[in-house]
């Protein structure tokens, strides 16, 4: 039987993963039907500085999370074979289990992606990966942290994070205008980015389901939402960079990052 990390359970939106259903709920029905009605008979909004800010806050919040939770023992005392999680209420499991429910807020912050593309009435961009990644990773990620904020259940929001912080500097120096845009020629290496993140993390975890010692308990339900999360997630962004790049030359992916300033999916429909 699973039993929730009490220590978890303190933290505000933690005592139950319903309250997180409804805000996916809540996004869903305003990207799909509020949003869409609201601006039907308005101009769209520029919100570049808003754009900015955001991404940038995003770029600090994320490498947080990053640096806390490896400088908490992955670089240090962990074992990178298995490393179980530590339920104590010292100052250094405690500071990681603050990385988790921030890494949990920030996916529920992240809904602000789509909104900003609604009131830029860019529906365009809010394709099915978009979409899917933003309405299931807070729920996916409320049930990881509550069930196992340490570890190796950590790997995740390493991983995750180091992306992120690589993903939405670009989105905020893009947001700036044409004049930085024509310099972030790296635009596509990001999806490869966030390929190679799928795979670390799903390798990582076939290891603990298959090789992890006794001595170090893991939790089958933690080791298969991350594995499903990879396997998911890795077809849907391969389909998604094989689609956007692999038939482009040079020349039309540079246009392409001229005229999508900010994204989730690294191209011109952003999804992750």
């Amino acid at each position: 039987m699973l039993i929730a990390d009490p220590r978890m359970a303190e933290y505000p939106l933690m005592k139950s993963v319903h309250l997180t259903v409804v805000f996916s709920g809540l996004y869903l029905l305003f990207i799909k039907v509020i949003g869409p009605q609201l601006m039907k008979s308005r101009e769209p909004y520029s919100l570049r500085h808003l754009m900015i800010v955001y991404n940038i806050f995003l770029v600090i919040v994320n490498l947080w999370i990053c640096t806390t939770i490896v400088t908490s023992g992955w670089l240090t005392t962990y074992n990178w074979r298995c490393e179980p999680i530590d339920t104590s209420r010292d100052p250094i499991p405690m500071r990681v289990v603050l990385a988790c429910w921030v890494f949990y807020i920030s996916k529920i912050m992240e809904y602000t992606d789509t909104i900003i593309f609604c009131l830029r009435k860019k529906q365009s961009q809010i394709n099915f990966l978009h979409v899917f990644h933003h309405s299931s990773v807070p729920i996916t990620a409320w049930l990881g942290v509550s069930y196992g904020p340490g570890g190796y259940n950590t790997i995740f929001p390493i991983a995750n994070t180091f992306v992120h912080v690589w993903m939405y500097l670009y989105y905020g120096l893009a947001a700036i205008g044409p004049e930085v845009q024509k310099y972030l020629w790296w635009k596509k290496y990001l999806t490869r980015l966030q390929l190679v993140q799928f795979v670390f993390v799903y390798l990582y975890f076939l290891q603990l389901a298959l090789f992890a010692p006794k001595s170090c308990k893991v939790s089958p339900f933690l080791i298969w939402i991350s594995l499903g999360q990879a396997i998911i997630y890795f077809g849907l962004f391969m389909n998604f960079y094989f689609k956007s790049y692999k038939r482009k030359t040079p020349k039309q992916d540079i246009e392409d990052s001229l005229k999508h300033e900010n994204g989730h999916v690294i191209s011109k429909n952003k999804g992750e």
